[in-house]
């Protein structure tokens, strides 16, 4: 993200197109325009500037070059960001404890940490008109999504005892399953300001 702001960043983001092609190519092998295009119903015309876009703000990476006759051809894969498993390990990888992220830290991996949740938030968004609007879920029960939203007033020791218990409960989450049979993805990200 060297060259935008986080609105910039939050803006391309919103654009369906973008969201599309970041969905379509997910693996780590990529896609050419032309097999983005099939994958996304998208006009390939329609998607060189969008491309070019997100390859400025590091949201997909060139994977593979081939030559087809006198022409190059380009492989985009979205893989660095959206394997989140691998990326937050990568992510996380030299600063290994995630309950205290440090400020040098922090700023040292800002452009990392700001794709990656600006990418999260998507995600979450996506779920959420899916569920409730494309293709409402009539059970409360069937739906994954969830929002909550709250404001304290805490010490620091107080936020800190929040936290932990939030992570305890994360842990210990699999574990505690009241039904292990009938498993199902689920992704949960907390954040506090």
């Amino acid at each position: 993200m060297p060259k935008l702001t986080v609105s910039k960043l939050a803006q391309l983001m919103a654009d369906e197109k973008v969201t599309a092609i970041i969905n379509a190519t997910k693996a780590p092998t990529g896609l050419t325009p032309k097999q983005i295009a099939k994958a996304t119903q998208l006009p390939t015309n329609q998607l060189y500037y969008t491309i070019k876009k997100m390859l400025a703000a590091d949201l997909l990476t060139v994977v593979k070059q081939t030559k087809v006759k006198n022409l190059d051809e380009y492989y985009y894969s979205s893989y660095l960001l959206t394997e989140q498993p691998t990326n937050e390990r990568a992510l996380m990888a030299d600063y290994p404890d995630i309950t205290d992220i440090a400020p040098n830290w922090t700023t040292a991996h800002f452009d990392e940490m700001t794709r990656w949740l600006l990418y999260l938030d998507q995600q979450f968004l996506t779920s959420l008109t899916h569920d409730f609007k494309e293709e409402p879920v009539t059970n409360p029960d069937e739906s994954t999504i969830m929002l909550a939203n709250a404001d304290y007033q805490l010490s620091a020791k107080g936020r800190y005892e929040l936290r932990q218990a939030i992570l305890k409960l994360m842990a210990d989450a699999e574990k505690n399953d009241p039904d292990p049979e009938h498993r199902a993805p689920l992704h949960l990200l907390i954040k506090s300001w």
